[in-house]
This record gives C-alpha cells, sequence and structure tokens, in this order.
C-alpha cells in the first residue's frame, strides 16, 4: 500500500481543490479523506507537504512511441496505399522510446496513440499508459477509435505519388466509398448473412456498434465541416482533433455536441491549412460549453511541454481550473475511460502527480507520479 499525506487535491469534477489524504492498494484508489490511518507495517507513507495533486494528465492525441526522436524510422504511417484502417498502432509501438519519461516526468500517464495522417484512413488507434516495459503492460484500450485525415497531409502524400487522393474530392469520395463498404459488411453480420471474411471491413465493427468513434484530423474550416457531414451521414460517434478553425464555427460544432481536442496552438504554422490558428480558440469553445481537451501531437509538440502549453492559455482567457480539466477529466470523457481515470475518485486506477506550486506554472516542478499504484518517477529527497 502507498499513503499520500497532506495532499491538496484537484477535484476535477467540481472544479475545485480540497485537503485530503489518498490510499492506494493494487494499482487503485482505495481512499480519498483526512486523517487516514494505517496498521499495516509495509505501508509506505509520503508526507506531500500542502503540495498539489492532481489526475495524471492525458494527452488525447500522440504519436509517441511510433515517431521516435532518435530513431530514423517513421512507424507512425504507412504511405503506400491511402487506406489502411487494419493497421493497429500498438503494432509500431516502442515502449522503451525515451519521450515516455518526458511524458512521465511531466505528470502525463495516459495517452492515445494514433496512426499518422499520412492516409486517409489510418489504422486504429489505442490508448496506453506512459510506463511500462511491454506493450501489453501499458495498453488500456485497443482498438480505442478508427484514425482518419483530411487535409493537406494525405492529398500531399498521394499527389506526389501521382496517385489518389490529389484533391479533397477523392479523399471525402475515398471514406465514403470505406465507409459504404463497410456499413454492408456490418449489416451482413449483424443479420447473420453470409459474406467473406474482409479484415479491412470487419475492424469497422465497433466503429458502427458505437464502441469506439472515428478520431478526425482536420484544421481547415471545410475540412472540419465535410468531417462532421460524413460522420453524420453514417450517423457515427467521432471526436474533431486539432480542430485549428474549428473556432469559427463553434455554434454549430456546440449544436452537435462534439468533443474537440486541440493541438498544438504554439507551434509554427508549417502547413497553410494552420496559418488561422487562433490562441482564443479554447475559450471560444470552452464558453460555448464544447468538450475540450489538449493535445501535443508528440512530436510535432513535445509531449513534455504539453503541461506549459496549457497554461500559457491563460493569457487568452482561459483560466486554470478548466485548463486542468482539459488535462485531466475532459479527455477522459472524450476517449471514454473516465470510469478509470481523469479524476481522484476511490476505485480508479492510482494515476496522480503531484506537483511542488499551481501546477501549470511555468516554474512548478513535478515532484512525483504514480501510475498503476506505483511511483515511477520521484524529484524530491
Amino acid at each position: 500500500m502507498l499513503l499520500l499525506k497532506n495532499c491538496n487535491v484537484f477535484d476535477s469534477l467540481e472544479g475545485q481543490f480540497f485537503l485530503s489524504d489518498i490510499l492506494i492498494e493494487d494499482g487503485k484508489i482505495k481512499k480519498v479523506k483526512k486523517n487516514i490511518i494505517v496498521n499495516n507495517l509495509d505501508t509506505n507513507v509520503i508526507d506531500v507537504k500542502g503540495n498539489t495533486v492532481c489526475p495524471g494528465f492525458i494527452d488525447g492525441h500522440s504519436h509517441i512511441g511510433m515517431w521516435t526522436l532518435n530513431d530514423k524510422g517513421n512507424d507512425a504511417n504507412e504511405c503506400v496505399k491511402p487506406l489502411t484502417p487494419a493497421l493497429r498502432a500498438i503494432d509500431g509501438l516502442n515502449p522503451h522510446d525515451e519521450a515516455f519519461r518526458d511524458a512521465y516526468s511531466s505528470g502525463i500517464t495516459t495517452v492515445m496513440i494514433c496512426p499518422g495522417s499520412g492516409n486517409v484512413i489510418g489504422g486504429q488507434a489505442a490508448i496506453i499508459k506512459t510506463y511500462g516495459s511491454s506493450v501489453e503492460e501499458m495498453t488500456v484500450k485497443s482498438p480505442a477509435a478508427m484514425k482518419i485525415a483530411f487535409g493537406e497531409n494525405p492529398k500531399n502524400v498521394y499527389s506526389a505519388q501521382k496517385k489518389s487522393p490529389s484533391s479533397r474530392m477523392s479523399t471525402a469520395f475515398l471514406i465514403r466509398e470505406m465507409l459504404n463498404r463497410a456499413e454492408r459488411y456490418y449489416e451482413e453480420e449483424k443479420n447473420g448473412s453470409y459474406h467473406e471474411y474482409d479484415e479491412e471491413l470487419e475492424v469497422f465493427i465497433p466503429v458502427f456498434n458505437g464502441e469506439i468513434p472515428l478520431k478526425i484530423h482536420a484544421h481547415r474550416l471545410d475540412d472540419i465541416m465535410t468531417a462532421i457531414r460524413i460522420a453524420e451521414e453514417f450517423g457515427l460517434d467521432y471526436t474533431l482533433d486539432h480542430c485549428t478553425e474549428g473556432y469559427m464555427a463553434a455554434d454549430y460544432i456546440k449544436e452537435k455536441n462534439i468533443p474537440v481536442m486541440l493541438g498544438p496552438l504554439f507551434s509554427f504554422a508549417t502547413k497553410v491549412e494552420t496559418k488561422d490558428a487562433c490562441a482564443e480558440a479554447p475559450a471560444i469553445f470552452n464558453d460555448k460549453g464544447i468538450l475540450i481537451s489538449f493535445i501535443s501531437d508528440h512530436p510535432f509538440m513535445n509531449c513534455k511541454f504539453l503541461p506549459l502549453y496549457a497554461g500559457l492559455l491563460s493569457r487568452y482567457g482561459l483560466d486554470m481550473i478548466d485548463e486542468l480539466k482539459a488535462l485531466t477529466i475532459n479527455p477522459a470523457k472524450a476517449l471514454r475511460i473516465d470510469n478509470r481515470v481523469g479524476s481522484i475518485e476511490e476505485g480508479k486506477d492510482a494515476d496522480l502527480a503531484v506537483f511542488n506550486g499551481e501546477p501549470l506554472e511555468t516554474m512548478t516542478k513535478v515532484t512525483l507520479t504514480i501510475i498503476n499504484g506505483d511511483i515511477v518517477y520521484k524529484d524530491f529527497d
């Protein structure tokens, strides 16, 4: 057992702080209350001395372990054909990528890893913890989403090969054509009709069942609106990732009740479709009541800067409580794992980060990171 004493706990559900102890056993949060006393002599007791304890941060869109900083290879994109739905992110994951240490030492305990956006349909995303010696040990859920991409990336990849898609029209056509085939396959499967097994269509069954959402890469407003239109045509659940120009249609996105995963906003606009990135966008979405989460898109923004990125948004109309929610309970809800992570509650995974000041301030450090009840990072005497 592990007992954290004198914690200033961030309650991500209520958006407030309270003083408490936290008792951890068998990888789960067992008790959250003041003045916990245990008689087990083997209990590891740590007095955090009033420092802030947050739920482990969640990065809802990353290529960590797939697109490594010290490796010549990029295992996130299979750019030989535009439709590769059967590919699985976990099969490209290197659990020993040094960037995982950057993640958990910054308080990030859970990430969604995705195939890249070079393909129109890139494959199946997974949710993993940021510490572990094997893929199996780290995996929380796989598949967890189906990655699809609009805009410049697939268009540029395949127009250079003189293949389709070389326009936004062909990107939309390819997605619709595959979803139509997948829907027919799903209906035949549901009705017990005979059909030949097709791996690339089989993987859409959990999408049409509503078990996993589409994870949609879209920056420009017209791409965002096309993505919404296609997803709605097929009645599918989805998140909008990046959503760079989405603030221009915030009322419509609110009307559709779409979770939005924002970022990175403070990087150089390397593509035309990101030229109108707006630092006020998170506040615009949040004020409309849209569920927002922050993403690093690692390695395009190193994951270790995600908390700093969130903190900077205080300059642009977002307050600290909402910033912390966008790193904890909001992505947990958007990724459908809020039954396990995203808040400090009894019965949930013991994923915690301890800070020696206000969590998103520039000079604040993570002093302790706990994943599944184990101390994986410690920076204090």
